[in-house]
């Protein structure tokens, strides 16, 4: 995955999101539920079963089930300073197919989905931009 984003535009501390398509997905007044998680259903992230939970390059990653693994997305990231980054993953077959096209940037004021065929009107928010 850290192959892929090193290929996109970055600023100071991440992705540059005014250069790469994407979507806000502010966390509201508490911190992630189990019902947040229904905000992604429209987005590159809600077709996958499972997501990849990535710490650093050439580290071991965590593969959870999608829901959960946004439900707690703070505390997955509760020692991990900073931006980080995670995306959709698959298994079919006893074989794990990540997406790393389908990756977010989570940080203190929420999630950013990339929207790799970004299309206005496509996902049902409307700012569709950072």
């Amino acid at each position: 995955m850290f192959d892929y984003l090193s290929s996109l535009p970055w600023g100071t501390s991440g992705v540059d999101w005014d250069k790469t398509p994407g979507l806000r997905i502010p966390f509201g007044d508490d911190d992630p539920q189990p019902r947040w998680a229904g905000n992604f259903s429209d987005t590159p992230l809600g077709g996958h079963e499972f997501l990849m939970v990535a710490y650093a390059p050439g580290k071991v990653a965590l593969l959870a089930d999608r829901d959960e693994v946004l439900a707690d997305l703070d505390l997955l990231y509760a020692q991990a300073p900073g931006v980080r980054y995670f995306c959709g993953a698959d298994i079919n077959q006893n074989t794990v197919t990540v997406a790393v096209e389908h990756f977010a940037e989570f940080s203190d004021s929420g999630v950013i989905v990339h929207l790799p065929e970004h299309r206005r009107g496509r996902y049902r928010w409307a700012n569709a931009g950072a």
